[in-house]
């Protein structure tokens, strides 16, 4: 990156730092009011700077995975390097992650268990499906999940859906 585009982002994030602390000074100056209206437009014109700071990240993500994913392997290798030490950088090496998934979910683990690699095989539960399980045994059924065995709990979050 070019010197003049590190300094302007260097600025940039400095003036998010006060801005950040400027929020957060107002925030604690409106919580005290409990103006429930006053704080929820607060709230909203938060929810809305971050999202204009996520899409920003967003487009600074993509530039990163692009030139990490795509670009830096493929100029390393047509100068048939794979690791490379560079001053005031330091040792960059491409490397390769490697990833598997089943096609077929019952014959993958069949297949797994016949020759002999069954020990990788683990029974979970994704946390989402069971928190939605616990809620519906609660809602649906009346009943709460064992204390003893499980660990349930809520936390409020506030949404804001726009009128037409």
């Amino acid at each position: 990156m070019q010197t003049e585009t590190l300094e302007r982002l260097n600025h940039v994030c400095g003036l998010l730092s006060g801005v950040a602390s400027a929020i957060r000074a107002e925030t604690v100056a409106i919580l005290p009011t409990r103006d429930h209206v006053a704080i929820i437009r607060h709230y909203d014109k938060l929810r809305q700077a971050t999202e204009r700071i996520k899409l920003a990240r967003e487009a600074l993500n993509e530039m990163e995975e692009d030139l990490s994913r795509v670009q830096i392997p493929n100029v390393m290798d047509e100068h048939n390097i794979r690791t490379i030490t560079i001053e005031d950088v330091g040792r960059v090496t491409v490397s390769y992650r490697f990833s598997c998934s089943m096609l077929d979910k019952e014959a993958g683990l069949n297949w797994l268990k016949e020759n002999g690699h069954g020990g990788i095989i683990t029974e979970t539960v994704h946390y989402m499906t069971l928190a939605a399980f616990a809620k519906s045994q609660l809602e649906e059924e009346g009943q709460d999940l064992p204390e003893d065995i499980f660990k349930t709990g809520t936390s409020p979050y506030t949404s804001i859906t726009k009128v037409k």
